[in-house]
């Protein structure tokens, strides 16, 4: 019998080994498949929008420095971020088209229907009037039409969650209707394209009258409904537990689908703005860093939050590039976004989201991350920032220069890099080997 003592490294490649099975059996359930090979379709224009954004930034007064980098290409800024908020801003619409269209796949009917279904529901779910929808006193058509028009508040980022409530919905009535024959059938003769539309009829039916059910006779909106139960759980209160705690929740709503700094930062920024412009009236008036009054500040998680988790997931990408062929590519493009803190192509590519393999580094790098970054800050490693710079100026460069120059602030976020890898890495080992397991699978089909 063996008395040699394991390490820790060891013993937590065992834990993962042992829950490998279970993660794989919860990444094969249909549903889930669907939404991870959704999210990872939309991730060309997740991309196109990262890099439109980017150059917005630099090209555009206020971006990233008081004055545009590339001066000479600033009136074409507007036009640039135009790309970013069709794309991005917008990612709802195409994510819920990608995983109606996989869910579809998977249930083994048109994938055609399924997409548009899913659209359908989701338009349904999210709907918020932004003006009088039809003026019945109008004496034409276009002035029936006036001040019409639809919120698209929840059509991005915040509109995920909904986007697979959607997809749920309508997939299963359309195949529910579909296994037990209630639809439209046309003879054998008709194109396959319009009697598959037609065949959709009833089941589109059901799958309006459940949606417009839930929108408008219960006036249940899924996204707002969220905010409104987490965000009164978040106070102003500079400590760091509630730090902490803000930076776990954000990141356990990044990963079941949802836009955790969007909904967090709905409360949070109001004081943490507030917390900024304090420690800078502090700052004028000659206090020394390590004394202003503010730890918590706008931009404190940029210097633990995704240089964590996305920077060492680019890293083990780059590292298992051979045996995973799609890393090397997904890795190149998502690079340059990353630098800026821009990382929806990396938690919409592999995807992080609904990983489950992923999922658990993930939340446990942001809240250990966040917990050390404040105490470093708190102890005067990191020094407390009081110049407010964008939000995506790069994580060690935010943490010098918005604190005065510290250069603790400077090498902070690579320290959090490095600890977020020693997270990641066993856990991304299982992930690899379930993906080559997937590969040889797909290969062995053909």
């Amino acid at each position: 019998m063996s008395t040699e003592k394991k390490s820790f490294m060891d013993s937590l490649m065992e834990f993962v080994d042992k829950i490998a099975g279970p993660l794989t059996t919860f990444g094969n359930i249909p549903f889930v498949r669907a939404v991870v090979a959704g999210m990872a379709g939309s991730i060309g224009v997740t991309m196109i929008g990262s890099i439109a954004l980017i150059v917005y930034l630099l090209c555009s007064d206020g971006g990233l420095t008081a004055n545009a980098l590339i001066p000479f290409m600033k009136p074409l800024a507007p036009k640039i971020v135009l790309i970013q908020s069709l794309s991005m801003g917008i990612m709802g619409i195409y994510i819920v088209v990608a995983m109606g269209a996989e869910y579809a796949g998977i249930k083994g009917f048109s994938k055609t229907t399924g997409a548009v279904g899913a659209l359908f529901a989701f338009f349904l779910l999210n709907y918020n009037s932004m003006g009088t929808m039809l003026n019945t006193a109008a004496t034409t058509l276009e002035e029936a039409g006036a001040g019409s028009g639809l919120s698209t508040a929840y059509w991005g980022a915040g509109g995920i969650i909904t986007a697979m409530v959607a997809t749920a919905i309508s997939i299963n009535i359309i195949d529910f209707c579909y296994k037990r024959n209630i639809k439209i059938t046309l003879p054998d003769s008709v194109p396959p394209a319009i009697a598959d539309s037609f065949s959709a009829i009833i089941p589109y039916f059901f799958v309006a009258l459940v949606c417009w059910g839930i929108r408008t006779l219960l006036n249940f909106n899924i996204a707002e409904w969220i905010t409104t139960i987490l965000l009164p759980v978040l106070g102003a209160a500079d400590n760091v537990f509630m730090f902490t705690f803000q930076q776990f929740l954000s990141s356990l709503l990044w990963s079941a689908g949802l836009h955790g700094d969007n909904i967090t930062g709905a409360v949070t920024s109001s004081f943490l703005t507030t917390f900024t412009l304090e420690n800078q009236e502090a700052a004028l008036a000659g206090t020394a860093v390590r004394d202003l009054p503010h730890v918590w500040t706008s931009n404190l998680c940029r210097l633990s939050q995704w240089v964590s988790s996305c920077w060492p997931l680019l890293i083990l990408m780059w590292k298992d590039s051979k045996k995973v062929p799609q890393f090397k590519p997904l890795a190149a493009i998502s690079l340059p976004p990353a630098i800026f803190c821009i990382i929806e192509p990396i938690m919409f590519g592999l995807p992080i989201m609904l990983n489950p393999f992923l999922i658990i580094p993930f939340i446990v790098s942001h809240t250990l991350a966040a917990f050390l970054t404040y105490l470093a800050t708190a102890v005067g490693f990191v020094g407390k920032m009081y110049i407010a710079l964008p939000w995506a100026t790069p994580s060690p460069l935010l943490g010098m220069l918005g604190s005065g120059f510290s250069i603790g602030g400077f090498i902070w976020p690579f320290i959090m890099c490095a600890l977020g890898l020693a997270i990641f890495w066993p856990f991304w080992n299982a992930f690899v080997k379930d993906e080559q397991r997937k590969m040889a699978e797909a290969e062995a089909a053909e």
